[in-house]
């Protein structure tokens, strides 16, 4: 184990009670507790030996103990912004102090306020750069403030000592950038080698999950074709019916395999999805017998008016549409969907596209969730109202073939807690009619 992970857990505790993440954000804090505390205790040194001031070390000696010793602050608080905070304090502090003993605007002290957004954007949150960025741009402002209505800040260092502080200066800032550039091209070299490698995975798993079930996918076909011709003389419809809805279901599996081929090539480049005039009616009524079962089940009504749309189409990829993009979305709205509700599918044609609304009175996303949804990265994967469980990478594949086919997606919720008499949740696709358009 490095130095810095046995200091990690002999100030936060074992490393595996924390993610990846807070453990990176563990090792820059003490990183930059360790770069900075030197820089304000040689500035202690200095205002030690050049000034004869004893109020100006011995604040100095406050705030360099602040900063040296807020790691301990965490075996109390038990919070990481508490301690990022009191480090960024106490640097704050330290140069509105020298700033106030070395000459206000006209002292060389203030260049260190340009290092307070530098660290928070490293170790801090969003937030936290915001705030530091925001702390300094005032704190300068006040100094001029001051000295335009003409207070003028003594210099209290001798000539020496001023030379000495501006040497830190240099010397200190050169060191901080070497530093933090160093750390942020070898954590880019790091992401990089194992974005490569799970991409390289995802490949391998691909292939492997493709090639695994064509076999069983082939003597399923080869069994149910056997089937049919041992029914043709002694026909029963229900047997006919299972039949054709495993025809229906092998053919799909068929589609999507071929379909994760694609992507994987699209991905890389060699292909583009090919496309063509895909009729709406064609892909709901495909997915009615689909989900046929799942609706039943739930005794959930599926409001398409075939007869209204029959001569409605787009030009897209009628895999895509009805598996990846369609298929997700009418299979999510059953799943969160209560018994005998109603998922309404509209089409709505435009001068060069279609609008396709899939509108349930499901339960609803909440506003933090949808914010995320279409994140691949983002945990999205909730309970349906059957108890049913999925795995939360289900919008981030509509979204990616909706883009893929051209199209745009929308979403607005309105969840049961809030609304409930009037809940569910409301995906427009938009998709062209040429793609020339």
């Amino acid at each position: 184990m490095m130095l810095r992970d046995k200091l990690i857990v002999l100030l936060f505790g074992d490393l595996k009670n924390f993610s990846d993440q807070e453990v990176s954000h563990f090792r820059l804090y003490l990183l930059t507790v360790l770069l900075t505390a030197p820089l304000l205790w040689t500035h202690v040194l200095a205002a030690y030996v050049f000034t004869d001031i004893p109020t100006f070390y011995q604040l100095g000696i406050a705030c360099a103990m602040i900063h040296l010793l807020s790691p301990l602050l965490y075996k109390v608080f038990r919070s990481f912004s508490l301690i990022f905070h009191a480090i960024m304090f106490a640097g704050f502090s330290h140069i509105v102090l020298w700033t106030h003993y070395t000459g206000g605007i006209y002292s060389v002290q203030p260049i260190w306020f340009t290092v307070l957004p530098l660290i928070a954007g490293v170790v801090g949150t969003r937030r936290d750069f915001i705030i530091w960025c925001v702390i300094p741009v005032v704190a300068t402002l006040y100094y001029f403030v001051l000295n335009l209505n003409g207070f003028v800040f003594a210099n209290h260092l001798s000539q020496t000592g001023d030379i000495a502080a501006r040497v830190f200066i240099m010397m200190g800032l050169i060191f901080l950038n070497t530093v933090y550039m160093f750390v942020f091209l070898t954590e880019r070299d790091r992401f990089n080698k194992a974005i490569f490698e799970k991409s390289e995975q995802i490949n391998t798993l691909l292939t492997l999950v493709g090639h695994d079930i064509s076999n069983p996918l082939t003597v399923i076909n080869l069994s149910q074709k056997k089937l049919f011709k041992l029914l043709e003389d002694n026909s029963d419809e229900e047997i006919e019916k299972c039949l054709a809805r495993i025809n229906s279901c092998t053919t799909g599996i068929g589609n999507i395999l071929a379909q994760i081929r694609d992507l994987q090539s699209i991905k890389q480049g060699k292909v583009e999805l090919k496309f063509e005039k895909v009729y709406i009616n064609d892909v709901v009524d495909y997915l009615s017998k689909v989900f046929e079962s799942k609706l039943q089940e739930k005794e959930i009504i599926l409001n398409y008016d075939f007869k209204k749309y029959q001569n409605v189409y787009v030009m897209g990829n009628a895999t895509a549409l009805k598996y990846q993009i369609l298929g997700n979305l009418l299979s999510n709205a059953i799943k969160f969907s209560e018994r005998g509700k109603e998922i309404k599918i509209t089409l709505e044609e435009t001068i060069d596209g279609v609008h396709i609304h899939l509108i349930d009175e499901g339960v609803g996303i909440d506003e933090t969730l949808l914010d995320i949804l279409f994140e691949s990265n983002a945990i999205t994967s909730r309970q349906g109202t059957g108890g049913e469980k999925g795995t939360g990478f289900g919008m981030s594949i509509v979204k990616t073939f909706v883009e893929l086919s051209h199209g745009t997606i929308a979403v607005k919720s309105r969840t049961k807690n809030d609304s409930p008499d009037n809940h569910g949740t409301h995906f427009q696709l938009s998709f062209k009619k040429t793609l020339f358009s």
